[in-house]
């Protein structure tokens, strides 16, 4: 046997990479804990991306939003998931768009940010929307296009 480590790599078929136009990528959010001026009050910030472990102090985050063409605005539900034995309560949420190809660029597709308090209990689900929205100069050819997001996200513990 050899010593040298196996490289393992997923390809998106068809299927799955439709699914992702209708889900958009799930994201855990790591979060460090910082104090501010009281026992209870800690900060969790943190950013994330696609794949791989999650560090010890996480939420994620996901997306789903379906039915996207030039000019239209679409509510983008947020769905935000506490593993944590303890609640937290999201200050903000913001969504990166990624290219869609190279002719369905990022730059088509507007997310608002989330910002206000979303109580999460402790091992709970909650979701909020956003609003997502393909610029009206966008090609046609970006109709259903799958753009990939990435979710960005701020939490206390409460």
């Amino acid at each position: 046997m050899s010593d040298r480590p196996r490289r393992t790599s997923r390809r998106l078929g068809g299927t799955a990479a439709a699914l992702l136009a209708l889900v958009g990528l799930v994201v855990t959010v790591s979060a460090s804990e910082s104090g501010r001026s009281g026992r209870d009050s800690h900060l969790l910030v943190g950013q994330g991306r696609s794949g791989g472990a999650a560090p010890p102090r996480t939420f994620s985050i996901t997306g789903t939003v379906a039915g996207l063409s030039p000019g239209r605005a679409l509510p983008l539900v947020l769905t935000v998931t506490n593993p944590q034995r303890y609640a937290i309560t999201v200050a903000s949420i913001s969504t990166t768009a990624g290219n869609a190809s190279s002719s369905c660029p990022a730059a088509d597709v507007t997310v608002s940010a989330f910002a206000g308090q979303l109580p999460v209990g402790a091992g709970r689900t909650v979701s909020t929307t956003v609003t997502v929205t393909m610029r009206h100069s966008a090609p046609d050819g970006c109709q259903a296009a799958v753009f990939p997001f990435r979710y960005t996200g701020a939490a206390a513990r409460s």
